[in-house]
């Protein structure tokens, strides 16, 4: 089977959906352009799950990082795989081990100290960027070297229907069909891209997904544990609403010195998402997952669009901008906070603010609970 992968585009330039169509393209596609042989893909090592795992032509291994976004613990990422494989020794039958082992990473852009890092690391590095291009017959895609900005590869990616690998789904419940009939054309899309994302980490990672309908909505779970997702009709706002359990931290835990909470106070929350075109515009904390709970923006507040939350404390109108964020708790009170102030909090600050990008960090956070669960 082709894989051809699905982009979104903006004028003339495209990214990756998401970074598993990036993965699925680069392990059938990629690799063998650049004289790589796959060995495997999600190999689960004792510092987490390396995207790819390659042979090179001397019989080294080839330790693969792949970033739909800058990203800048992409070093640090692939540093701490390193350390563990170069023990373990995975694929010893196939790796000659004496050779060493080459760590890539495939990215963008990288981040702004990216130089400064190699300028005092030891490892050997092998940094790649990437561009993708669209016109009318398709994409490009282009692999670079990112310091020479030496061209390596150039793939032409055809426009196709069908453009996601294809992999068999349940039926849906009455309730998602239900909700199916009431959405817009685009919210349509966001439901049925957000239920197919599900359902690939299910099928990529050998586990269940329960999909079951709580009155109206349906909920995505792991088991009652570990929700991942849940979609219906928002009656207030007379749109579809859609709610990611997706990391989070409590207003009490220490900064450091960047100003962002340190990840030992990490936890999950369900947090509600405003969209428009595709892209989150905030989140906000539903506490106690009490969906009942009125949670307003600062934008429907200033149109007037609803009433002050009740434990909302009442503030005057210049306060409410985005330097007031820097300061107050109010969102865990009934009040969204811009997305950007979200993955600034959780150190996210290159994460994409699109849909599909927050239901791939819903999904990544469950994986790593998923991964600790299974190595206990």
């Amino acid at each position: 089977m082709k894989i051809l992968p699905r982009f979104r585009v903006y004028g003339e330039i495209a990214e990756f959906e998401t970074e598993r169509h990036l993965e699925w393209f680069f392990w059938h596609t990629v690799l063998g352009k650049i004289g790589l042989k796959p060995l495997k893909k999600q190999s689960t090592c004792r510092e987490g799950i390396c995207d790819i795992l390659a042979k090179g032509s001397k019989n080294q291994l080839v330790i693969i990082e792949l970033k739909n976004t800058q990203d800048s613990h992409v070093l640090e990422q692939i540093t701490a795989y390193f350390d563990a494989l170069q023990e373990e020794q995975p694929f010893a039958e196939q790796i000659d081990y004496t050779q060493p082992i080459e760590l890539y990473t495939v990215c963008p852009s990288d981040g702004n100290r990216t130089e400064l890092i190699l300028k005092y690391h030891q490892l050997d590095f092998k940094l790649f960027s990437y561009t993708v291009k669209s016109h009318d017959q398709g994409f490009v895609f282009t692999l670079y070297q990112w310091l020479t900005k030496t061209e390596v590869t150039s793939i032409e990616i055809p426009r196709a229907t069908e453009i996601s690998p294809v992999f068999n789904l349940p039926d849906p419940p009455q309730s998602f069909v239900d909700l199916l009939d009431k959405s817009s054309e685009d919210e349509k899309q966001w439901v049925i891209q957000l239920r197919e994302q599900i359902y690939q980490f299910a099928q990529d990672y050998n586990c269940r997904i329960s999909e079951q309908p709580n009155g109206k909505w349906t909920k995505f779970e792991r088991n009652k544990q570990n929700p991942l997702a849940e979609v219906g009709w928002d009656k207030k706002r007379d749109s579809l609403a859609i709610y990611l359990w997706l990391p989070f931290t409590t207003i009490n835990s220490p900064l450091n010195m960047a100003g962002v909470r340190g990840n030992n106070y990490k936890r999950t929350a369900m947090m509600g998402l405003w969209i428009v075109d595709g892209i989150v515009q905030y989140v906000g904390f539903i506490k106690n997952g009490r969906k009942s709970w009125l949670i307003v923006t600062n934008d429907e507040l200033q149109n007037g669009k609803f009433s002050r939350p009740t434990k909302l404390p009442k503030r005057r109108g210049s306060q409410w901008n985005s330097e007031y964020w820097k300061w107050n708790s109010d969102y865990w009170k009934g009040l969204a906070m811009p997305t950007q102030f979200y993955l600034k909090t959780m150190a996210l600050s290159d994460h994409s603010h699109s849909l599909s990008a927050f239901v791939e960090l819903a999904l990544e956070h469950s994986l790593q609970k998923l991964k600790k669960n299974r190595a206990s």
